[in-house]
């Protein structure tokens, strides 16, 4: 399939470029053209040119006379491209003009989504870590909780058995002090008892 490229070639003042080469070097291999093959178009007396330009991808340029050609451009043809002038088909964009300007923002999308997954996972781990840090308080509380409930019941116990001490100390004081008063009652008894006898002889 082809595509009709047609127009006139002037310069900047407008001024037909009559007798140039318009050479078409092919850049890719299709299905209807081979890659490094030229075609060479020739304009006329005002610069007016038509050609049927196949589908695929071309270098662009001009050859004035007997001059050195130079290059002008790429133009790409595609099945389903309009006809126009060479001109168009120099400033319409390509796609390859048109990938590095996807493929930045398919990898700023791919940063974004990592971002966002790492960011969820430092949330994750954080609420983790959050959750176990309370489990560790509420099990140090019930500890100390115990813990103060056992000192209390020691404590307790403690008072208890200081008062039954001191009861105990208080009545082995009493029985002591009752003990002396009978070795006493004894003692003056005994005496009594060896005047007596010396008084009978």
């Amino acid at each position: 399939m082809s595509v009709v490229i047609s127009g006139a070639l002037t310069d900047g003042a407008g001024i037909p470029m009559s007798g140039y080469h318009i050479i078409l070097k092919s850049r890719v291999n299709t299905p209807e053209v081979v890659m490094h093959t030229v075609a060479d178009v020739m304009t006329g007396n005002d610069g007016e040119y038509c050609f049927h330009a196949r589908t695929g991808k071309y270098g662009v340029y001009l050859k004035p006379g007997w001059h050195n050609e130079y290059n002008v451009g790429d133009i790409a043809v595609y099945e389903d491209s309009k006809p126009g002038t060479l001109n168009d088909f120099l400033i319409a964009p390509d796609e390859g003009d048109l990938k590095p300007d996807v493929v930045k923002r398919f990898e700023e999308m791919v940063v974004q989504a990592q971002q966002s997954a790492g960011a969820a996972a430092g949330n994750a781990q954080q609420t983790a870590q959050d959750v176990a840090a309370a489990a560790t308080a509420r099990d140090d509380a019930q500890r100390f909780a115990e813990n103060a409930r056992q000192d209390a019941t020691v404590t307790a116990e403690d008072r208890k058995a200081t008062a039954e001490d001191v009861t105990s100390t208080g009545a082995n004081a009493a029985a002591a002090g009752q003990s002396a008063q009978d070795a006493a009652g004894y003692a003056r008894a005994a005496e009594q008892a060896k005047n007596d006898i010396d008084a009978a002889l």
